[in-house]
């Protein structure tokens, strides 16, 4: 069994959300399919046959935090999946592999399962290993038996360019040979690249963001690489 994740970021609203939920309940995988909508449309996915995730989460289960999701709540929303880490929660709100750190252990101790992103930017990425090596260092002595690593290089995403199948599977090698977790790709993934995206060796799945963003297009992705 493989991931595919669809990663919505700061769109739909709730009657697209009503409409997404009706049609994907229509389709089947034997891959764990993942929706993770922004957290106000949570509540709309109650009756989703597929596993529910969140984009962020709070590194603390309650308190006084003002604009934080506690991710207890998240978890009585219904959701087992949170994205932590993604390169546009690190770039634009600084967040650090410390703060990263955080929210896993709080996801670990609620049993939520973590979907950790990493990756380097454009200027990293003759350095790409020592980057990623300095992302993932507090993870080789984490509990990582619920966790996904998702490697999304920052130069790829939304620009529809990614990096060859061999460097894809050089990256998930290096990554399983640190740490014992699966890894997924995400950076500029749509229907015409997904299925021989998916089925590079050591990639356990995908992290789709714009082709997500409708039923039809995530739809499109799963049944080609359901074939």
């Amino acid at each position: 069994m493989k991931f595919l994740i669809a990663n919505w970021k700061m769109n739909g609203d709730l009657h697209f959300a009503e409409q997404y939920v009706q049609e994907m309940n229509d389709i089947s995988s034997e891959h764990e399919i993942i929706i993770c909508p922004p957290f106000p449309l949570l509540l709309k996915f109650k009756d989703c046959v597929h596993s529910l995730g969140a984009q962020n989460c709070c590194f603390a289960s309650d308190g006084a935090f003002t604009g934080e999701v506690s991710p207890n709540l998240l978890k009585e929303l219904g959701c087992t999946y949170v994205i932590i880490g993604h390169s546009e929660r690190r770039t634009i709100f600084h967040e650090t592999d410390a703060d990263i750190e955080q929210k896993f252990k709080i996801l670990s101790e609620l049993k939520l399962n973590p979907i950790v992103c990493i990756g380097e930017k454009e200027n990293e990425r003759d350095n790409w290993k020592g980057i990623l090596s300095k992302q993932i260092s507090w993870m080789q002595n984490a509990n990582l038996e619920n966790a996904i690593i998702a490697y999304e290089p920052l130069w790829s995403i939304g620009t529809n360019i990614i990096p060859t199948t061999n460097e894809i599977s050089e990256v998930a090698k290096f990554l399983k040979s640190q740490i014992d977790a699966p890894v997924t790709y995400g950076g500029s993934v749509n229907a015409s690249n997904a299925c021989t995206i998916f089925n590079i060796p050591n990639i356990d799945g995908l992290l789709i963001g714009r082709a997500s963003w409708t039923s039809k297009s995530f739809a499109e992705i799963i049944r080609e690489v359901e074939e």
